[in-house]
C-alpha cells in the first residue's frame, strides 16, 4: 500500500519501521503511567521494555529468515533489513520471554506479576504494529467477493484486509486484559489469558489468509503452533483457577 512513506535523499523512511517504533513509544508510555500504582518503577518499564523489544525483534526475525531462508540467501544484506518487514510473531515470543527472564533474573523480580502487568500493552503494541503490516501490504488476505474487502494497487483482485482485523482484535485483547487485570485472581493469570487469547485469534485468523502455506490438516503451521499453545495454557488456566477457588 504504502511502504515507503517519504524520502530524504537516498534514505527511504519506511512505514513498517515507524509503526515499530510508534507502537514501542505508545505502549510503554501508557506501561509507564501505570508503573506506579502496580509497584513498578517507570525506570524498570522503560529498561524492561528495551530488552522485550531487543529479544522480540531478533527472535521474530531469525524465525522468519529461518522460515523464507530462500529470499535472503542470496542476499544476507536483507536479514538485517527489519525496516521492510519480515517479523514471526512466535519467535518474538520466544526471544522476549527470553530477553525478559534474564532481566527480571538480574533484578530478582516476580516474572508472573511482571508478565500480568505488561501482557496488556504488548497486546497494544501489536494492534499498532499490524498497521505497518498494512501500509506495507504483507500478511494479506485471500482473495474475496466479501463487503469489507481492500484491492492492492498493483492488483486487479480484492482481498480480506486482514492486518486490520488482526489490529482490531489485538486491540480488543488489549481492552479485555485493561478490563481483567483488575480482578486477577492469581499471579500470571493476566498472561496466560492473553496467549489464550491471541492463540484463538491467530487460528481463527489464518484461515483468511493468502501468505502462508498450509502444511498438515489444511492448516499452517502457525495455525498449528497456536491450537498446541491454546490447549497447553488453557490446561494450566484452568488448573490454576481450580486450585485457588479450592483454596478459598
Amino acid at each position: 500500500m504504502y511502504p515507503i512513506i517519504f524520502r530524504i535523499g537516498p534514505i527511504a523512511i519506511y512505514s513498517y519501521g515507524v509503526m515499530l517504533v510508534l507502537a514501542f513509544i505508545i505502549s510503554t508510555s501508557l506501561a509507564k503511567k501505570k508503573a506506579k500504582q502496580e509497584g513498578f518503577s517507570p525506570e524498570m518499564v522503560i529498561n524492561l521494555s528495551t530488552y522485550l523489544l531487543v529479544g522480540g525483534i531478533i527472535g521474530a526475525r531469525f524465525f522468519y529468515v529461518i522460515m523464507n531462508w530462500d529470499e535472503y540467501k542470496n542476499f544476507p544484506l536483507g536479514i538485517i533489513m527489519i525496516q521492510r518487514g519480515g517479523l514471526c510473531f512466535y519467535g518474538a515470543l520466544l526471544g522476549g520471554l527470553l530477553a525478559g527472564g534474564i532481566f527480571l533474573r538480574k533484578y530478582k523480580l516476580s516474572f508472573l506479576k511482571v508478565a500480568d502487568f505488561v501482557s496488556p500493552y504488548i497486546s497494544l503494541g501489536q494492534a499498532i504494529g499490524r498497521i505497518g503490516c498494512f501500509l506495507r501490504g504483507c500478511c494479506y488476505g485471500k482473495e474475496t467477493s466479501f463487503f469489507i474487502r481492500i484491492r492492492f494497487p498493483d492488483e486487479f483482485v480484492y482481498r480480506h484486509p486482514t492486518e486490520i482485523y488482526a489490529s482490531l482484535l489485538n486491540f480488543l485483547i488489549f481492552l479485555i486484559l485493561t478490563h481483567f487485570y483488575k480482578k486477577k485472581k492469581f499471579s500470571g493469570e493476566i498472561f496466560l489469558l492473553y496467549l489464550m487469547l491471541y492463540s484463538l485469534k491467530r487460528f481463527f485468523l489464518d484461515f483468511l489468509r493468502g501468505d502462508l502455506p498450509v502444511i498438515y490438516f489444511g492448516l499452517t503451521i502457525f495455525q498449528l503452533t497456536s491450537f498446541f499453545l491454546f490447549i497447553f495454557v488453557s490446561v494450566i488456566f484452568v488448573y490454576k483457577k481450580w486450585r485457588k477457588e479450592s483454596l478459598e
